[in-house]
């Protein structure tokens, strides 16, 4: 249910509610009103008969002529008209009531009160009043009978009053219902037409709100992207050999990421928000290397024990620029990760690894994925000091470092999405495309170089600065 129908509902319940209570009060006035008007026109039509009976009987009349006298005279009355005759004392002489009423009546006092004065009263001979009996009520006129011995009261029952009265409004509450329904349909579809008129007005300004929102975000995002890369570029500069490096590993880091979301042991960590971010933070991976000096970053020979411990303090480097700047700027996602990566990603799965020596699952998982892409990226690309590895090579040197370098589950995921690597390369390559017939001819090169990395591998942390951009 929309919420435009909701709220139509309610303001509906609430109009009909009203509608109902004002319906409720139309009728209470109207029989007040109805009883009022039937009620005088009863007492002022006894008053007439009964002053017009009493001026015809002889004097002294006898209690019982003019009950009989009155009831012939009332025969083409409405229901429930008599007469009651009383002396002075007001004693029952006399009643045209039911005979068992009348049994019990005739000798008793009768209960008489006055009733109400004012103008009514003055235009009416006699006095105006009610009495009860048997729990039945009556009301009537009372006149002075000529003979000065007591009083003739002409009466009527209120419940035929009251039948009267459902009489007249009997069609009054199916006018009522009908009206109440008529209406209530209208303020339905006044209140929907209205409601909808608004509500669609306030639709659209919360859509374009939401839409300049997103734009502003959208705006926001591809600025701190294009940031985020132009400083990793600052990097890649120093080294022109590096070609596209950094898209090289954002696709590689999102690849592998991709799988993971589906990976039992990661599935929890590794959402669409992580695979979104590392392909933005794996940019900043190498960004400690604008610390490192031309003269040892563009060394094409092998680096001095002095050298190699200056090339691992990139990683350290990189890692508190990005902590000072999520410090200034606040908790972020992406720093907070980029650091990760920055710091770690030459971490080893078995400790031998820089700047701080981290085991297992100590090192972030970032980290961990970043370090299989930049190690592919390292082996497959043309550096200033070797070669491109072909593929085959380079999978296989990343399954032997399962367990030492790498985390071996997430090298077993890697191997599954290892064609995308190759075709990542492929794309971006700065070189022609090898043939199997041109890796056969580089064969005894490209061993030779598989075995430098394997003895680099081997002998831990330090020699892996051989490979001075990625390893």
């Amino acid at each position: 249910m929309s919420k435009r129908t909701s709220f139509v509902g309610l303001l509906l319940m609430m109009q009909t509610g009203c509608f109902t209570a004002g319906i409720w009060l139309h009728h209470f006035c109207m029989r007040w009103t109805t009883r009022e008007e039937l009620w005088k026109k009863d007492v002022a039509a006894l008053s007439h008969e009964g002053s017009q009976i009493a001026s015809a009987l002889s004097s002294p009349a006898q209690p019982h002529e003019m009950v009989e006298v009155f009831a012939r005279g009332a025969r083409g009355f409405a229901s429930g008209w008599g007469v009651t005759v009383v002396d002075p004392s007001w004693k029952v002489l006399a009643t045209s009531l039911p005979q068992t009423n009348g049994a019990n009546t005739v000798g008793k006092l009768l209960s008489w009160r006055s009733g109400p004065t004012g103008e009514f009263q003055q235009t009416i001979r006699g006095a105006i009043g009610s009495f009860a009996v048997d729990n039945a009520r009556y009301f009537g006129v009372a006149q002075a009978m000529s003979n000065g011995r007591g009083f003739a009261v002409f009466h009527r029952s209120e419940a035929a009053l009251e039948n009267d009265i459902a009489g007249v409004l009997s069609g009054l509450t199916g006018v009522s219902m009908v009206t109440l329904l008529w209406i209530s349909a209208l303020m339905g579809i006044c209140s929907y037409v209205i409601a909808g008129k608004f509500s669609d007005e306030a639709e659209r300004e919360r859509s374009k709100a939401m839409i300049e929102a997103l734009r502003q975000r959208q705006n926001l995002v591809r600025t701190r992207d294009a940031v985020i890369f132009g400083l990793a570029k600052l990097t890649e500069s120093r080294d022109p050999e590096t070609g596209d490096h950094l898209d090289r590993i954002s696709m590689y880091a999102t690849t592998l990421a991709t799988v993971l979301m589906n990976h039992q042991d990661f599935k929890e960590t590794v959402t669409p928000s992580f695979v979104r971010l590392i392909g933005i933070s794996a940019a900043l991976h190498d960004i400690g290397k604008v610390g490192v000096e031309d003269r040892i970053l563009l060394k094409p020979g092998k680096l001095t024990a002095s050298e190699r411990t200056t090339m691992e303090d990139h990683s350290r480097i990189g890692g508190e620029c990005l902590s000072e700047i999520e410090r200034r700027l606040g908790r972020s996602n992406f720093l907070h990760m980029a650091r990760d990566i920055a710091y770690a990603h030459h971490e080893r799965w078995d400790g031998s690894g820089y700047p701080h020596g981290l085991r297992g699952e100590q090192i972030p998982l970032a980290a961990r994925i970043v370090a299989i892409a930049d190690v592919y990226d390292a082996l497959s690309s043309r550096r200033v000091y070797k070669e491109p590895l072909p593929h085959d090579e380079c999978q296989t040197i990343i399954r032997e470092g399962s367990g030492t370098h790498f985390d071996p589950r997430l090298v077993e995921a890697w191997m599954t999405v290892a064609g995308r690597y190759r075709e990542i390369a492929e794309r971006f390559s700065d070189r022609r495309t090898q043939t199997f017939d041109d890796r056969k001819e580089t064969t005894d090169s490209t061993a030779n170089q598989r075995e430098d990395y394997r003895t680099l591998v081997g002998a831990g942390a330090n020699a892996n600065t051989e490979f001075k951009q990625t390893l």
